[in-house]
């Protein structure tokens, strides 16, 4: 009798996590890009600052790359990183009382925007690195269900409040004086544009700092405002504001038009109106202007990958990816 009355202690407890849990909601479906700039995707989170966020990494093409890694400040991507080779480096400092550290050129605080933005050199159109608002946004406005694995890409999916969302990948970070990160399989970290101030052992500043913020994404799920050597190879994710960009955002349309690419020609459909086509690579420069006659637009021999085209019908546009082989 004892042991029946165990057993029927166990089941219940066994049970009671998914009992507890059976009621709670899901998170929202992923959402889909909501327009392009610059010939990269964004998505739009609702946020108070109206800030759109890449749907990939710089030197992705889609959402389950790694993209490219960067050290802190550098506008070319790189794959080992160290000290010594980092182009800000001019030495070492060492203080009995206040430790050893890097001694490294000042390119300022919060280098979100300017000549060391990477997103900025890369993409262009007003992309950049996120900056201390941008990031507070994402860390506290948003949110997400901890690590999760889609298209067997493991990562964070964030959620705004309007419930659009991103997909931050676990990529890794470049090698370290040749070396993988101990925790390469595990985390990825995005650089943001803000540096983080830094002392000794006795409260002398280090300046400039050997630091910047970074966006974590670990075993744990999200966090941001990481603490990350700028020196290391981080993956960057842009954002941008329309607003301060002066740039006008081409809004998805995927009601109508249908486009799709066959035999050399990229074919329209879902509009009888006269549609002109406009063919852009992923950095956003144009390849082809033409009109599409009778829902049929030939292409002119072009490299294999991945292009982004725009349809206007003179009422609305949509454009979308299209992998031409």
């Amino acid at each position: 009798m004892k042991n029946r009355i165990l057993k029927t202690i166990l089941i219940a407890l066994v049970a009671l996590p998914f009992m507890a849990f059976a009621d709670e909601p899901q998170p929202p479906a992923p959402s889909e890009p909501d327009g392009v700039i610059g010939g990269h995707e964004y998505v739009d989170l609702g946020l108070p600052s109206g800030t759109l966020w890449a749907t990939y990494n710089v030197g992705a093409t889609s959402p389950y790359e790694k993209g490219q890694y960067f050290a802190w400040g550098e506008t070319e991507p790189r794959e080992d990183f160290s000290w010594e080779s980092y182009k800000f480096f001019k030495g070492y400092e060492v203080d009995p009382n206040n430790g050893e550290w890097a001694v490294l050129e000042n390119i300022g605080s919060d280098i979100s925007g300017t000549e060391y933005d990477a997103a900025r050199y890369q993409w262009g159109n007003g992309w950049r690195l996120p900056n201390e608002q941008e990031r507070y946004e994402l860390q506290m406005l948003c949110w997400s269900n901890g690590l999760s694995e889609e298209n067997g890409v493991r990562g964070v999916r964030r959620y705004g409040p309007n419930e659009h969302s991103i997909f931050l990948p676990v990529c890794g970070f470049g090698l370290w004086y040749g070396e993988p990160d101990p925790f390469y399989n595990t985390d990825g970290a995005y650089w943001t544009g803000v540096e983080i101030p830094e002392c000794g052992y006795n409260g002398r500043p280090i300046e400039p700092s050997n630091k910047a913020s970074s966006m974590l994404v670990d075993l744990t799920g999200f966090s941001s405002g990481h603490s990350s050597r700028k020196a290391y190879g981080l993956n960057i994710r842009a954002v941008i504001n329309p607003k301060e960009a002066g740039v006008n955002p081409i809004v998805y349309d995927r009601n109508s038009i249908a486009i799709s690419f066959q035999n050399g020609n990229i074919i329209v459909s879902g509009t009888d109106n006269k549609c002109t086509l406009e063919l852009f690579d992923l950095s956003g420069r144009s390849i082809i202007s033409a009109t599409v006659d009778n829902g049929f637009c030939p292409l002119p021999s072009l490299s294999n990958g991945i292009y982004l085209v725009t349809v206007t019908d003179g009422a609305s546009s949509k454009t979308q990816k299209v992998a031409i082989k």
